[in-house]
């Protein structure tokens, strides 16, 4: 059977029913009264009522079936339970909690799984198919033989045929992310213990299959204690999705399933758009949003979708919104991020800002005093950006202010990044939740550091080089830590990093790296040129 492990987004739609007790929202805390905010023109809106629909049915594991001890449309097995995902303290997602530390059932062994059968799609021998889900493998987490597992199995008759099945175990992923991460937690320990959106891509292999099942499991569990010994999983989608090139082959991670590029319309850079029945040549302006981000493909020696499934986010109960009043309910925010590019030159970022991952509560104990709040901001950036022979990087303490304060890029998922320091001029990587993130003081979500949680277009397996993440306000962008298989950019000695986090290849141009445990963690200073519009962000005045 076909198969390969990919990461990527995975927004889903919120049920109507409420989810299991224990859910924590978050402290009152301080927030600036109600504010003045402007409308997006017409254009730039967005109809979408709730995330572009799967297969799946209940997603997010809101919703409760007759059993109250189980989601509706799951099927849970062995040492499993349905709870409020993640630690106390975060606003998560209700989810399936897989114990590798407890017995739960009295069966001598601990094991176990959750599944749904899928129905209702197009099937077909040949027809392709991406299984995903979020979790987070705890740091007592433990099992034996890898035995940490994504499973799609292919049934006929309506689900009472058994035909075949594929399974792809995800446990070296998270040993990887133990040890290679580590550095980039809080205090340098734990930085693999994070949300990460898992995948399995697979292909049918009879015409036949009118049911798929998917589902996450593990056996062998061997943590040597019960507290922390979970793998939280959460937000499950399955969607169809295009042959890849090199079928019927086994899937490369570093090969995705794109389009030919003769059929695309250039935008201009690296960028480029599947057009729609009738489109033929490029517009003036493209608006892309969550309806249409799925057509919307970047070029670095692969083509992938960066934005697809990142343009939607859930501004929860306890944030604030754009007006700074406070939210009772988690609500839909279908223009998270919208993009506009223009005349082949010119991209336009429009950010909300909210993240599309759990985070801390904030505020909550030793979480700051700040909640998270809806944003409005605008990003503008160069479609073909060049290095700035007069750049400045920044020195060990950004004494040279060659990068300012706020917002010094944006991930894919429109949530911004920040330079390494606080307003006190102190490193401020050790205070960030889970996710890598934190509210600034105007309430601001954004990251210091290499923010695993963020949903990239592909699998960051340590295989092969590290997919894209996010742009620096210059126009450059900005991978993830690999350039290698099993080498990260902060340990290439023969071709390293300059003092901008920064490196060339063909495939890609001139790029930053992050660099996880290792100053500057995210981008040494703009090596291009900002657009004066993003506020103060070019190169200093030198004494």
């Amino acid at each position: 059977m076909i198969a390969a492990t990919l990461f990527s987004a995975a927004l889903v739609g919120l049920a109507s029913s409420q989810p299991p007790p224990g859910g924590n929202k978050g402290a009152k805390g301080k927030f600036k009264g109600p504010q003045e905010v402007k409308e997006r023109p017409e254009p730039l809106k967005v109809d979408l009522k709730e995330p572009p629909a799967g297969l799946v049915k209940n997603p997010r594991f809101f919703e409760k079936s007759a059993d109250v001890n189980v989601p509706a449309h799951y099927t849970l097995s062995g040492d499993t339970k349905w709870v409020w995902t993640g630690a106390d303290g975060e606003d998560t997602e209700s989810g399936i909690a897989l114990y590798s530390g407890k017995d739960l059932n009295k069966d001598g062994q601990r094991s176990g799984a959750v599944s749904q059968q899928v129905r209702g799609f197009q099937g077909g021998v040949g027809k392709w198919f991406r299984f995903t889900f979020r979790g987070l493998a705890e740091p007592g987490f433990e099992v034996e033989k890898d035995a940490l597992f994504m499973r799609a199995e292919f049934f006929g008759k309506s689900g009472t045929n058994p035909l075949d099945g594929v399974t792809q175990n995800i446990y070296p992923l998270v040993e990887r992310d133990r040890k290679q991460l580590a550095a980039n937690g809080k205090f340098f320990k734990n930085g693999g213990a994070v949300w990460k959106t898992y995948a399995l891509e697979f292909r049918l292999p009879f015409a036949e299959i009118d049911t798929i099942g998917i589902g996450v499991g593990f056996k062998s569990g061997c943590a040597k204690g019960d507290t922390g010994s979970e793998f939280f999983v959460t937000e499950f989608a399955l969607v169809p999705i295009p042959a890849p090139e090199d079928a019927p082959k086994v899937v490369k991670t570093e090969k995705g399933p794109a389009p030919n590029l003769k059929s695309l319309l250039p935008l201009g850079g690296r960028w480029y758009y599947d057009p729609e029945p009738g489109l033929r040549e490029r517009p003036a302006t493209l608006v892309v949003t969550a309806k249409n981000a799925d057509r919307l493909y970047y070029m670095d020696g692969r083509l992938s979708n960066p934005f697809a499934e990142n343009m939607t986010a859930w501004l929860r109960a306890g944030h604030l919104d754009l007006k700074g009043n406070r939210v009772e309910a988690d609500r839909f925010l279908p223009d998270n991020v919208v993009l506009e590019f223009k005349d082949g030159k010119e991209l336009v970022v429009h950010a909300r800002n909210i993240p599309n991952h759990p985070t801390a509560i904030f505020p909550g104990r030793g979480a700051g005093p700040n909640p998270i709040q809806e944003c409005d901001r605008t990003y503008y950036l160069p479609l073909n950006p060049v290095r700035n022979p007069k750049a400045v990087a920044m020195d060990k303490t950004n004494s040279n202010r060659a990068l300012p304060m706020g917002p010094i890029g944006f991930a894919v998922n429109g949530v911004a990044f920040f330079n390494p320091f606080d307003m006190e001029g102190t490193e401020a990587i050790d205070i960030l939740d889970r996710c890598c993130g934190h509210p600034a003081p105007n309430n601001q979500y954004h990251y210091h550091k290499y923010p695993v949680c963020v949903k990239s277009p592909f699998v960051d397996d340590g295989e092969g080089h590290s997919p894209l993440i996010g742009f620096a306000l210059d126009g450059f962008p900005l991978y993830g830590p690999y350039v290698a298989k099993g080498l990260m950019a902060k340990d290439d000695k023969d071709k390293p990093l300059d003092d901008f986090n920064m490196r060339y290849d063909d495939d890609r141009g001139w790029h930053y790296h992050v660099t996880p445990g290792k100053y500057p963690y995210l981008i040494g200073g703009f090596a291009g040129t900002p657009d004066p519009r993003n506020g103060r962000r070019g190169p200093p005045k030198m004494p």
